[in-house]
């Protein structure tokens, strides 16, 4: 288990993957939040802190991934984000918006947990309010 306490960011529309993507991490040794949106995503943010790394996918209502992520990009053009997704576009949109990887669903857990590890910067803990 990692002693660090990285705050991971989850952004899924998903009930079911939300919470399993927050066990999983949280085995792991992450602090976790979870979002429903890309507008839940941007309001936690705002109110806080900064996640060491946002887990985001892209199709989701009121706010998608994308739209959210050019606007993460405006304020915090740091943010490492890795994007999940289903579709076969995703890997190109990662790269247009700089995501630093594209895992795709169903993703292995081992996959995810490794790419967190790697792109989880270790100290990046800062409020933002």
């Amino acid at each position: 288990m990692r002693q660090n306490k990285e705050l991971v960011l989850v952004v899924d529309d998903d009930e079911d993957i939300r919470e399993l993507l927050r066990v999983v991490l949280e085995a792991d040794g992450y602090r976790v939040k979870v979002a429903v949106d890309g507008l839940d995503a941007w309001e936690q943010i705002q109110a806080g802190e900064l996640p060491a790394l946002i887990l985001l996918d892209l199709m989701m209502p009121r706010m998608d991934g994308e739209h959210f992520l050019k606007k993460l990009r405006r304020r915090f053009p740091e943010a490492v984000v890795i994007i999940l997704s289903g579709h076969d576009a995703a890997q190109k949109k990662a790269a247009e918006l700089k995501a630093v990887c594209c895992l795709t669903k169903p993703v292995e857990l081992d996959d995810l947990l490794n790419a967190v590890t790697r792109f989880a910067p270790a100290h990046s803990k800062r409020d933002v309010a």
